[in-house]
């Protein structure tokens, strides 16, 4: 049964970050006045309203910030159950994102990012553990 989730919609605020996950980039925003990573994505930055707003490439690695199982179908063809979880990046924002682990994750745990083909064309990150 194949899935029938709709894609992400392109907005122009996360069109970097979509474009990027298709290369196997984490893109992520930054303030070019006060440095600050940050998430989700704005036209301004959220610690000093500054509009001087760019895009870098994050390591994306981070840590399980928290986690939830869905065991819910809201599209047809997903499998469930499935794990979310919300992981905080080294460099500082926190995203959330489908878990690519095949162990429930650990709060605290060690994680980094890989990259899903949703559909043609289209890729988004999702996080699992780090090997050791």
């Amino acid at each position: 049964m194949s899935s029938t989730r709709p894609l992400p919609v392109r907005y122009p605020e996360d069109a970097e970050h979509l474009d990027g996950a298709v290369r196997g980039e984490l893109r992520i925003p930054v303030c070019h006045g006060c440095g600050e990573k940050f998430w989700p994505p704005g036209p301004v930055c959220p610690r000093d309203f500054g509009t001087d707003v760019g895009w870098v490439t994050d390591p994306g690695t981070g840590t399980v910030n928290s986690w939830v199982r869905f065991h819910k179908r809201y599209f047809a063809g997903d499998a469930v159950p499935y794990v979310v979880v919300q992981v905080r990046l080294d460099s500082g924002p926190r995203l959330t994102t489908t878990w690519a682990g095949t162990a429930d994750p650990a709060v605290g745990g060690a994680v980094g990012v890989s990259f899903r083909e949703v559909g043609d064309g289209v890729a988004l990150p999702e996080f699992g553990p780090v090997a050791s």
